[in-house]
């Protein structure tokens, strides 16, 4: 059982697809901006929905805390091919012995000890299929046409861009993205 948990990534560029936002734009009467700007939201939701980043990642760092010795998984597929692990002990991070599964993305932590994990480099993203491309086409038209009234995230607190898989079901169902992506995900 995880007891803390607090994730940093920084995504690269979105991936370069036949997405034309002139063309997402004038669909759905809004200026290209706005629309390069839903596009963008659209790979991050997508991302959130499936467990598969598609956009490479820069940088990630975890900090965990488990509460009983079970494998912990790093959070972002593709895994890293080598993580920095170190424990907080004394006040300063020291590294730390804990072994890394790169194949399966698992590390053997020790329970109620507080890590650190940094991934080494950047790790590519997945590979962008039709079906994830077309998903992300739907989500950002469906959100840029449904823009004013936002239902969806009606309880989204100002400020909150962390994104759960229950929370994005309504637009993911709307806009047919879900059945789209129903092969991508990952459980």
């Amino acid at each position: 059982m995880i007891a803390l948990l607090e994730t940093s990534f920084t995504p690269g560029a979105d991936p370069t697809t036949s997405i034309v936002a002139a063309d997402v734009a004038l669909e759905a009467d809004c200026t290209e901006a706005e629309a390069e700007a839903m596009l963008s939201a659209s790979w991050a939701m997508v991302e959130a929905f499936t467990g598969t980043m598609y956009r490479d990642m820069d940088a990630g760092k975890v900090i965990v805390k488990l509460a009983s010795a079970v494998p912990f998984r790093w959070p972002r597929c593709p895994f890293p091919a080598a993580l920095t692990v170190e424990a907080y002990s004394g006040g300063v991070w020291v590294p730390s012995s804990a072994r890394y599964i790169a194949d399966v993305g698992t590390i053997d932590l020790e329970p109620f000890t507080l890590y650190r994990l940094t991934q080494e480099g950047t790790v590519p993203g997945a590979p962008v299929s039709a079906g994830v491309v077309q998903a992300v086409q739907n989500l950002a038209l469906y959100q840029l046409i449904h823009a004013p009234s936002r239902r969806e995230f009606k309880s989204q607190s100002s400020g909150d861009f962390s994104f759960s898989r229950e929370a994005l079901m309504p637009v993911f169902r709307g806009s047919g993205a879900g059945a789209l992506l129903a092969g991508e995900v990952r459980i």
